[in-house]
């Protein structure tokens, strides 16, 4: 599954969600923000919420599908 994501220099990435270490949620600029950290080392910014969200629901899916 890939999702997409623009980030804030409106450049568009097609984002494995397994590749994906984590997303930080922050205000910036009065802003709602999305740091997407990739396992290569590159970190996305973003305020597509819906995107940061399906990845996040993503990895729990995942997680949960461990532990059973």
């Amino acid at each position: 599954m890939m999702i997409t994501i623009e980030d804030a220099n409106e450049e568009i990435y097609h984002i494995n969600p397994k590749q994906v270490v984590y997303v930080k949620e922050r205000v910036h600029m009065g802003k709602q923000m999305y740091k997407i950290m990739m396992t290569n080392g590159e970190a996305l910014m973003t305020q597509n919420e819906h995107g940061a969200r399906c990845i996040i629901e993503s990895i729990k899916s995942k997680q949960k599908q461990k532990k059973s």
